[in-house]
């Protein structure tokens, strides 16, 4: 492509989204809302037991993944038990490997959090 060519597709490109017509807010009028309110706190009053039991599910995953993330603060004490006290060399590459395990336990139960809320994996 010419650098021609690229400059006027950018001033083309550049035109065309400059000049479009911006979305225009609409609010809702008062009387709508009035009308619409009891109806929303119906609708509130029938799910709230649900979202309440999502809540629960996603903290439950979130202690979870705390205490993996937890222990993947042994990393750092294995590579010191294995530097500064090289009699305890094996307890320190346990702890290494203990925490990189907790990391991808962290990593995979923070990928679960979405799906708790409706309760699959809790």
């Amino acid at each position: 492509m010419t650098r021609r060519f690229l400059l006027a597709l950018t001033i083309v490109l550049i035109c065309t989204f400059y000049f479009k017509p911006q979305p225009r807010a609409e609010a809702f009028d008062p009387v709508t809302l009035a009308i619409l309110t009891p109806l929303a706190i119906q609708g509130a009053k029938i799910l709230a037991p649900y979202v309440i039991r999502g809540l629960k599910n996603v903290a439950v995953v979130g202690v979870r993944s705390a205490k993996y993330l937890i222990k993947f603060f042994l990393v750092p004490v294995g590579l010191v038990e294995c530097i500064i006290m090289p009699w305890r060399i094996s307890t320190g590459i346990s702890h290494i490997g203990q925490g990189f395990v907790g990391l991808f336990c962290f990593a995979g139960n923070l990928c679960l959090i979405p799906f708790a809320i409706f309760g699959i994996g809790v």
